[in-house]
């Protein structure tokens, strides 16, 4: 069992979040502590309260999603969100829990109020990472779930030495939605075909045997191009590989001899029109061209269009950049922080038994022996020291490890959404150049059909001149 959270505000944001229908199946409230009778004021109100602490995030938010193995009952929903909501400390507080269901599988969101308006202070949030663990473990124990180790469990962290991450992004979920293709299905047929290849020219030919193309990528070394022209990162279909292994293992490809995204997009867009069931091109003659002002134009218009499309999308492209970048750095920070608390834990156990050595009756004896034998007591306190600096340069390097690992997800998410915003970019100016195309068509269409009525109207106007001046006058 799954569950995230953390403390947050933007109510309003939250609110429509919670009930957007069009992308779950099943959206129901299933609990609703709050007078107003609306979940979005309610959210509102819980987010005003905070404005009389000294904190600014006054809702806390979580997610509780079981595998998908186990079918879960409206009385363990319920215990689930009573469960964490004591590990949390939240007890008594206000809360709203909605059921989401979405291909089947359900999950719930909890929100509940953290301001105590008893004492007008927010409820604590810390060690909510280690809360949520403890919650789930609890929770699987009792309904007899299946164990997801966790990161803050310390007996588990041999299991689980990274963090979970979503195996599916946002933007493989879009490309999913858009090419048909399973974004889980992708990676277990790449990832079988990197397990039975021998080196890079054997996993590039497999590729190319299941329809899809090696290309040099914007940002990354390495991209496949499918049959739709859908550009993945190839790390990322690749399941318990990382970008540098990858990287050694394609050593032998210099990606400077590999297509362009757009070469390989070309490409896939002619093996395509080669396919038996591929549909046959047009057999008629493109019709004339425009007069050139009527080109220049419609080439004008369009490309004022054009331009303040292309501003609007880089405007959403940079909000939506910052607000992720601003949402990862925080997430970053929390999770820095709560293992800085875990190794504080270490720290002060470390501590602990260093003073009880020399506590009591053994203390005692220690300090006599010091008395009568000072070099050995010297040479003993300096084992202690270079102890405990041997134990902070762990701790230090393990924090530096930590860093590291949460920084190399940041930028790998970041690359992730800068490749996203450049091929919706590509794709605007591909849809500009098709608009030109097809109404410089329709221009010489429309142009065509008025001279076919300039003629008839011409025409009848011939007609009724010569039945106006009879067949004499017409000789």
């Amino acid at each position: 069992m799954i569950i995230k959270g953390g403390s947050r505000a933007a109510p309003n944001q939250l609110g429509k979040h919670l009930l957007r229908a069009d992308t779950n199946e099943r959206v129901k409230i299933l609990e609703l502590q709050s007078p107003t009778g609306n979940l979005t004021e309610a959210l509102r109100d819980w987010q005003v309260l905070a404005g009389g602490t000294n904190g600014s995030k006054g809702l806390y938010h979580a997610n509780i999603d079981p595998d998908a193995r186990y079918k879960m009952t409206p009385e363990q929903w319920q215990r689930s969100v009573d469960v964490l909501e004591e590990k949390l400390g939240l007890q008594g507080q206000p809360r709203v829990i909605v059921l989401h269901e979405k291909e089947g599988r359900e999950h719930i969101h909890v929100v509940w109020q953290r301001t105590d308006v008893e004492t007008m202070t927010l409820r604590s949030d810390s060690q909510n990472y280690r809360r949520h663990e403890e919650a789930s473990l609890a929770l699987e124990q009792e309904f007899g779930h299946e164990h997801v180790p966790g990161k803050h469990a310390k007996r588990d962290r041999g299991k689980q030495p990274e963090m979970p991450k979503s195996e599916i992004t946002q933007a493989e979920a879009q490309q999913a939605e858009r090419s048909g293709i399973d974004p889980r299905e992708l990676k277990d047929t790449i990832t079988g075909l990197y397990r039975q290849s021998d080196n890079a020219g054997a996993l590039r030919t497999a590729l190319e045997d299941h329809g899809f193309l090696i290309a040099k990528g914007d940002r990354r070394d390495y991209v496949i191009v499918d049959e739709t022209g859908e550009v993945h990162s190839l790390a990322r279909q690749i399941r318990d590989v990382n970008t540098k292994d990858l990287r050694q293992f394609m050593a032998t490809i210099d990606p400077q001899t590999l297509p362009s995204v757009e070469q390989a997009k070309a490409l896939q867009r002619d093996a395509a029109q080669r396919r038996p069931d591929a549909p046959a091109p047009a057999q008629d003659q493109p019709p004339p061209a425009p007069s050139e002002e009527e080109r220049a134009r419609l080439e004008t218009n369009l490309k004022a269009r054009h331009e303040g499309e292309a501003r609007k999308l880089r405007d959403r492209q940079e909000t939506e950049r910052d607000n992720t970048a601003a949402v990862i750095d925080r997430d970053v920070a929390e999770k820095i922080e709560a293992f800085k608390a875990v190794q504080q834990g270490e720290r002060d156990r470390y501590q602990r038994e260093n003073r009880k050595e020399r506590a009591g009756i053994a203390g005692w004896f220690a300090a006599v022996k010091d008395f009568f034998m000072p070099g050995r007591a010297a040479e003993e306190a300096r084992q202690r020291q270079e102890a405990a600096e041997t134990f902070e340069r762990r701790l230090e390097q393990e924090r530096a490890d930590h860093t590291q690992r949460l920084n190399t997800d940041k930028y790998n998410d970041l690359a992730e959404l800068a490749e996203r915003h450049a091929q919706q970019r590509r794709e605007q100016d591909a849809r500009y150049n098709e608009d030109l195309a097809r109404y410089l068509r329709e221009a010489e269409a429309a142009r065509r059909l008025l001279a076919e009525i300039e003629e008839q109207r011409r025409q009848q106007q011939l007609e009724q001149q010569r039945t106006r001046d009879g067949p004499d006058r017409a000789r």
